[in-house]
């Protein structure tokens, strides 16, 4: 029998999670789950108000139905953010994919501002009409995903807490420049991830490994 050898050089952050608090924890989360891809949520209220957030808790849920999975968390006061409100009321969302050249304006529309602005007027961004959805899209992204409410499941209440937002894509919209031969083309869509706090990346090379 071989005996398990275990470095005694090995130091590390070794704790139950339940002993951080909050900001600790998501610092934690955000500085060690990246880069992560940015759902820039377009929304409308019953009003036809349009609402448009990014969020980088996100990824692909399912093929058959092809469903997105966004979590968004609560205002610190423990209600729904505009975006999630919005989804509620009217089970519909749009799904814009951020490149390169949309990242002032996509920052841009992160504030905290009150419901009744819209975001693309703030950030002077052109609608497009969707087609299956009365939600609009953003024109210039590359690649638009119009989606209904499948389910949304709250995680936990109060500021910290998190609603989990599955959505079913009804519709998808792809540039030309970024579509080649039945792919997305990497290098053309030029994605952009996001790391933690104000830190981004953009993915300059990539790899492949085949599979065993």
């Amino acid at each position: 029998m071989v005996a398990l050898q275990i470095s005694q050089t090995v130091t590390e952050m070794d704790c139950d999670v339940r002993e951080l608090d909050g900001t600790s924890l998501y610092k934690l989360l955000t500085g060690s789950v990246l880069p992560r891809p940015i759902a820039w949520l377009s929304t409308q209220d019953l009003l036809g108000v349009a609402n448009l957030a990014p969020f980088s808790f996100f990824t692909v849920a399912g093929l058959n139905p092809p469903m997105l999975a966004i979590t968004i968390l609560k205002k610190p006061d423990g209600s729904d953010k505009d975006s999630l409100a919005n989804i509620r009321a009217t089970g519909e969302f749009v799904v814009n994919i951020v490149n390169q050249q949309l990242v002032e304006e996509m920052n841009q529309s992160c504030a905290a501002y009150p419901a009744e602005v819209d975001e693309f007027d703030l950030a002077g961004l052109e609608k497009v009409r969707s087609k299956q959805v009365k939600v609009p899209g953003v024109a210039r992204s590359p690649v638009r995903y119009e989606c209904v409410l499948h389910s949304c499941l709250d995680l936990g209440h109060g500021a910290g807490g998190s609603t989990l937002v599955l959505g079913e894509i009804r519709h998808v919209h792809v540039d030309d420049a970024v579509y080649h031969a039945g792919r997305i083309d990497l290098q053309a869509l030029h994605p952009i991830g996001k790391l933690a706090g104000d830190g981004y990346t953009l993915v300059h090379e990539d790899f492949a490994l085949a599979r065993p």
